[in-house]
């Protein structure tokens, strides 16, 4: 019986050792998570963010409707987004390591008279202060301190840079808030001294056409790029709030405007572009609806580059039509031949290849298709599209730079490049030989 009673106290003792370390174990990194936090205060709990950089005052508040208010010297878009970002390092932010619990000298660290000082008030836990100093020596971190204890730590660079801010670092920066998709209208007025060049392009459906200045179907890849390049600029530099005098920058005769327009809404959304940036990096631009210049560094920008033939589609033959043609009938060299349904797809496809490269005369006026080799084309393709629908494209004379080429629903004599023109050649002969 006593040796049983002496096994149930040894298991007893064995037992509160266990929970004791269980206890502690759960514990022991708590407290050393909480030593590590920097403000102690979980994104709810944060109210108000104020913080004193050099010259620079900046106070972030919580709104009744739980949206971020930044109180600035002047009236200036807010981006939530880089506010959110702001809050959420303050309430995550962490000491990386414990530097000294009690030091002599404050200003070994930059510490004594800080440069900047960070204060977060918290719900119902009061207020904390960070005091930021000096870099430390291999540049990864910042030394830094509580304001109300004497330990100075280090925290990361990447954490330094989330948590100082100025007002142009919460600012909005981008430029076109609309999505490109939502745009159906776009035009690109483009100064080269004083020649200028004024393009306006609709869209109708899925697809772009040109409205000036020739009436044509547009490059839809094309101009899609443009408006994604619009919508993706964002605010390098915020150069001059007030605007007074926009011949600095370029802005007084700008080299290119860009209006984009949405259905339903009024005014258009002007953009102005101006000089290049220093070392050529980037450009100045205004909007139409802000007296501020902004610094914008794109890696490409196609509006500044394109030309009224570039937006025209490239395509000669954008087949749209439901369905496939029910038969189609050739001529090459003088040689005519109608084409089986198998070959069908294949000539399509070719024709779908032959691209322009250059906008000649219109057809709209008396022109003299004998000059471009149209009136006897070297080759006639026509396709019939049902209800008596003739689609038809001609390849006349060729010269240097390529082939003049007409097609059904295009409103020019165009450039097209030899390649796709003798790639079709190609594909006639075939079939010609294979009946």
């Amino acid at each position: 019986m006593k040796k049983f009673r002496t096994t149930f106290i040894a298991l007893a003792v064995v037992l509160v050792l266990a929970l004791y370390m269980v206890y502690t174990g759960r514990e022991e990194p708590t407290k050393e998570a909480d030593d590590l936090t920097i403000f102690g205060a979980t994104l709810d709990e944060i109210k108000r963010i104020q913080i004193h950089h050099s010259d620079h005052r900046l106070t972030v508040e919580k709104a009744s409707d739980l949206t971020w208010v930044v109180d600035t010297p002047r009236s200036y878009e807010i981006s939530q987004e880089a506010v959110n970002t702001l809050v959420a390092a303050v309430a995550g932010g962490r000491f990386e390591k414990e530097i000294e619990s009690d030091p002599n000298d404050l200003d070994a660290f930059g510490l004594a008279t800080p440069n900047t000082r960070i204060v977060v008030e918290r719900e119902r836990k009061g207020s904390k202060t960070l005091l930021v100093g000096s870099a430390t020596p291999v540049g990864s971190g910042y030394y830094v301190k509580n304001e109300d204890d004497n330990r100075v730590w280090v925290i990361s660079s990447a954490l330094a840079d989330a948590l100082v801010k100025t007002v142009d670092d919460l600012r909005e920066k981008k430029i076109v808030k609309e999505p490109p998709r939502s745009f159906d209208g776009i035009r690109i007025v483009k100064r080269i001294e004083d020649d200028i060049t004024d393009v306006i392009c609709q869209k109708h459906g899925e697809d772009w056409y040109l409205k000036q200045p020739i009436t044509d179907k547009a490059n839809k890849e094309l101009i899609n790029r443009i408006l994604a390049e619009v919508a993706g600029l964002t605010v390098e530099d915020f150069v001059d709030d007030e605007g007074s005098d926009l011949s600095i920058w370029g802005l007084n005769r700008p080299r290119l405007r860009i209006d984009l327009t949405i259905e339903g809404r009024g005014m258009p959304f002007q953009l102005f572009v101006g000089n290049p940036g220093p070392g050529d990096e980037g450009f100045y631009i205004k909007t139409g609806d802000s007296p501020s210049v902004y610094l914008v560094k794109p890696s490409y920008f196609s509006a500044l580059e394109v030309t009224p033939p570039e937006l025209v589609a490239n395509r000669l033959v954008q087949w749209d039509h439901t369905g496939t043609a029910a038969s189609a009938f050739w001529t090459l060299d003088g040689k005519s031949s109608p084409v089986v349904s198998s070959g069908l797809d294949i000539i399509l496809d070719a024709l779908q290849d032959i691209r322009i490269i250059g906008v000649g005369e219109s057809l709209e006026y008396n022109l003299d298709l004998d000059s471009f080799g149209l009136s006897d084309p070297c080759i006639r393709v026509e396709l019939d599209i049902g209800d008596g629908d003739i689609f038809e494209v001609k390849v006349g004379n060729e010269i240097d730079q390529g082939f003049y080429a007409t097609s059904t629903g295009r409103n020019y004599v165009y450039l097209v490049a030899k390649e796709g023109v003798k790639a079709l050649q190609q594909v006639l002969i075939d079939i010609s030989s294979s009946g």
